[in-house]
């Protein structure tokens, strides 16, 4: 693994996935458009561009592209995408979904443009980890260390100007997030693992009771639902996840159903 330049602290975990991910995928990658739906600084795009990609990349402030050789475009991800149906191979969204407010219209988009068979990659802080539950329960905050985002400093302006953007006042979890794909034709391929909470392990000895009551509940909906026990066994499955459950982000690879 290569060294990233330095990039944002919330973005670090999703850099290194994405210079592995680039590298282990690049000949299939080559022939396929991607699309960026938060650039930033263009970093990860160019990633896709150096293995031969057609990569297109979006911003809500193009102007922070550094590294991306072509130009990135202004995109608001609570309208309209100015992308055409079916017409992205794989999109990627990272670190973004958790300053939106409305989350199924950002998957409902991402479904639009994607081709059938289509890959989208979204990461996001890990709220479903043990940390985060217990700083939900601590403080309601995504981390114990710090509150909730409240009406000093929950949203940001640009260069003082109109645009800007919410902190993470939408942080959400697995379940919800698969929720939201899957209602738009988004099918959850794979939880990727990433660098892992010493927090969270620390707090592995709570498993066992979460696995009993997550256990117990599942039963009980297959015995009401026998008809959708695959359902009701994934989701089983996520929610006692040792990659979910320890991780410090979410990197959630979904595929686009036909």
């Amino acid at each position: 693994m290569s060294n990233p330049p330095e990039v944002d602290h919330s973005r670090e975990s999703a850099v290194h996935f994405f210079l592995d991910y680039a590298k282990a995928n690049a000949h299939p990658l080559s022939s396929k458009k991607i699309c960026d739906l938060s650039a930033g600084r263009g970093y990860i795009a160019r990633l896709f561009e150096k293995v031969g990609a057609e990569v297109h990349g979006y911003d809500l402030f193009p102007d922070q592209n550094r590294f991306l050789k072509t130009s990135v475009q202004k995109i608001d991800l609570q309208q309209k995408f100015p992308i055409e149906d079916a017409s992205m191979d794989v999109v990627i969204c990272c670190e973004t979904i958790e300053h939106l407010p409305n989350q199924y219209f950002l998957f409902q988009e991402t479904s639009r443009i994607l081709r059938p068979g289509g890959i989208f990659i979204l990461t996001t802080p890990n709220s479903s980890s043990l940390r985060s539950r217990f700083s939900q329960f601590m403080m309601e905050s995504e981390h114990y260390g710090a509150p909730a985002p409240n009406e000093l400093n929950a949203f940001t302006s640009w260069d003082g100007g109109k645009d800007g953007y919410f902190s993470k006042l939408f942080v959400s979890g697995v379940l919800r997030l698969r929720t939201l794909a899957t209602l738009n034709k988004l099918a959850l391929k794979k939880v990727h693992p990433t660098k892992r909470s010493s927090t969270s392990s620390f707090m592995l000895f709570w498993f066992p009771v979460l696995y009993y009551f997550n256990h117990r509940a599942m039963k009980k909906q297959i015995k009401q639902d026998l008809a959708n026990e695959q359902t009701y066994r994934a989701i089983f499955k996520l929610n006692t996840s040792l990659d979910v459950l320890l991780g410090k982000h979410l990197i959630m690879e979904f595929e686009r159903s036909n």
